[in-house]
């Protein structure tokens, strides 16, 4: 009898798991969601990067790091809210960080609509301090390059800029930033898995291409190896933070500010 009872239980359980294989699990189309996490990080008086492409779910944290004039700066979307033309994807949620004075201080935002969001400081617009995010790629979307003032004009990456090298490289400076972010709090895992998607799949970009072509793509990939073995070994952060910088040194000629 107890024998019937098990087959019975087994043939019960596999008949369930085929029916959550077919209908793709109670949670599956929320789990199976990844995150990742860049990093912009906000200078005297420019974003660093200027711009970035990601992907829908993918969320942007913005970091203080510099404010010599202690006047503070903002991460503002270019939306009608904020007396701005609008210049992100409508129906999109627009942002406005408030001024953000201390550093450290940070803001995020979760991108979920595919298309091209600009934003900008409300204290040094003029100064030409903006920058731009792409959601979902770069292809076919439409010339947004009007209607901002000459400074932040000539500051802004264009879309072509995006779509090349230069906005490959960065991207993996925002990623690398979202790294040594997520392990500053205490999210190693997600910063271990992170780095390693992203390793998955630089040896067949262009930014690898053109490293290569420099003759650094090998040190590039020792610090993205020596981050690796950081992060598993759960150092102190000043390690992770030093390994970044360097990392990010050999992408500078790549990117500008």
């Amino acid at each position: 009898m107890e024998r019937w009872l098990a087959l019975l239980a087994a043939l019960v359980a596999a008949l369930i798991g085929m029916l959550f294989f077919w209908l793709g699990g109670p949670t599956r189309s929320s789990t199976e969601v990844v995150q990742r996490v860049f990093v912009i990080e906000i200078r005297d008086h420019y974003f660093d990067p200027p711009g970035l492409t990601v992907q829908p779910h993918d969320r942007v944290v913005w970091v203080l790091k510099e404010n010599a004039q202690g006047d503070g700066h903002t991460v503002t979307a270019y939306h009608p809210s904020y007396d701005r033309p609008l210049r992100i994807p409508p129906g999109a949620r627009p942002w406005n960080s408030g001024v953000m004075t201390q550093l450290g201080q940070s803001y995020s935002y979760l991108f979920t609509l595919p298309g091209v969001y600009d934003y900008f400081c409300a204290l040094h617009e003029q100064q030409g301090m903006v920058g731009r995010v792409i959601v979902g790629g770069t292809t076919n979307l439409p010339a947004v390059e009007q209607g901002l003032p000459a400074t932040a004009q000539s500051s802004i990456p264009t879309i072509e800029e995006l779509s090349g090298v230069t906005g490959e490289a960065f991207h993996a400076i925002a990623l690398l930033q979202g790294i040594e972010y997520l392990a500053a709090q205490a999210q190693t895992a997600l910063a271990l898995r992170q780095l390693r998607d992203f390793q998955s799949v630089f040896s067949q970009s262009h930014l690898a291409m053109t490293l290569t072509q420099q003759g650094i793509r090998e040190q590039f990939e020792n610090r993205l190896s020596a981050l690796e073995a950081l992060l598993s070994r759960r150092v102190p952060i000043s390690a992770i933070v030093q390994t970044v910088a360097q990392a990010e040194v050999l992408l500078s000629a790549l990117a500008r500010p």
